[in-house]
């Protein structure tokens, strides 16, 4: 019996070593735990046991809107109406008297041909004559007329172009020619339709483009320029009254007591509108009548004499004896 107690001993003295191997285990543990714990306060000092770390607020930063440039849309420059333009006359028209008339065409030198006609009976009737067979002439500028039996024309020469007169004395059976006598005469050169020459000399036109001219004496005429502006001289050229504009005048003529002005594209004519005027700088262009005929601008041509007015429309020369009211 005696000898067992040694042996309790025994066993209670490894349960104790146990209980405190856990206890040191257990303090070891709790000891750790506070280093670690410790740690992390000392890197993040402001975090405290217990305490919610707020995230960092960042505020929206206001981006300005852009801005989208307005575009002006293109400016459109006003569209221009074409002013109308007149081209020179390719017919011309000369009376003398109630019954005797020249007339003619024209063109270009040197190709075109001197060939008038004349009538004795008011235009019933025309005969042909040949200057180009006589003379060195080409094309005619102007007609003027003396009697029944003389006429003289200003002309291009057929060999340089340049401006010379040829006149009959027996009615167009024969032509002479007279180049010294040229500068006796009113004309526009068409190598040069910004001068106007006249018994005077020459002069510089109102207008960059005569097309027509209508001599009344030595001093006095109109010109017509190609935008329809209608001027006239009391000086033989050197100086012009103020300008008058038609557009769509095409021809002008001398009368009794002024002068006839023939124009188209007319509001209250279909066809060849007339109108007269005074010689005076300014007198006013006044409409007198109208032909209702078809034809080219540049093909009209337009005559009077003792109160009769002759116009060359298509294939027909017309007469009037009332200023255009009615036609025969």
């Amino acid at each position: 019996m005696g000898g067992n107690k040694p042996k309790s001993r025994k066993n209670r003295n490894s349960v104790l070593r146990r209980r405190l191997l856990v206890a040191g285990l257990a303090v070891f543990l709790l000891f750790d735990v506070a280093l670690v714990s410790y740690a992390l306060t000392a890197q993040n000092p402001s975090a405290k046991a217990g305490s919610v770390v707020e995230p960092s607020v960042v505020e929206p930063v206001e981006t300005p809107p852009v801005e989208t440039p307005q575009t002006e849309p293109p400016a459109t420059e006003p569209s221009e109406t074409p002013a109308l333009t007149s081209l020179p006359p390719t017919r011309i028209l000369t009376a003398l008297d109630a019954s005797t008339l020249w007339r003619a065409t024209t063109g270009d030198c040197p190709a075109a041909t001197a060939t008038p006609e004349l009538s004795t009976d008011a235009g019933d009737t025309w005969t042909p004559s040949d200057a180009s067979a006589d003379t060195d002439s080409s094309s005619i500028l102007s007609i003027y007329v003396d009697s029944e039996s003389e006429a003289s024309m200003v002309t291009l020469t057929a060999a340089d172009c340049a401006p010379q007169r040829v006149t009959t004395f027996v009615a167009g059976d024969q032509w002479q020619e007279y180049p010294d006598r040229v500068g006796a005469d009113w004309f526009v050169d068409p190598a040069d339709r910004a001068t106007v020459n006249s018994p005077a000399g020459s002069f510089a036109a109102p207008c960059s483009s005569v097309i027509a001219l209508a001599p009344r004496t030595e001093s006095i005429a109109a010109v017509l320029c190609s935008d329809g502006t209608l001027f006239r001289t009391s000086d033989g050229a050197a100086t012009f009254g103020p300008g008058v504009a038609l557009p769509g005048a095409a021809n002008l003529t001398v009368s009794d007591d002024g002068y006839i002005i023939v124009a188209t594209d007319q509001v209250d004519c279909a066809g060849a509108q007339l109108l007269a005027t005074s010689e005076e700088p300014g007198g006013a262009l006044t409409p007198t009548g109208c032909r209702e005929e078809a034809g080219t601008p540049e093909d009209l041509a337009v005559a009077a004499a003792e109160g009769i007015v002759w116009l060359w429309a298509g294939d027909a020369v017309s007469t009037s004896s009332d200023g255009g009211t009615t036609w025969q």
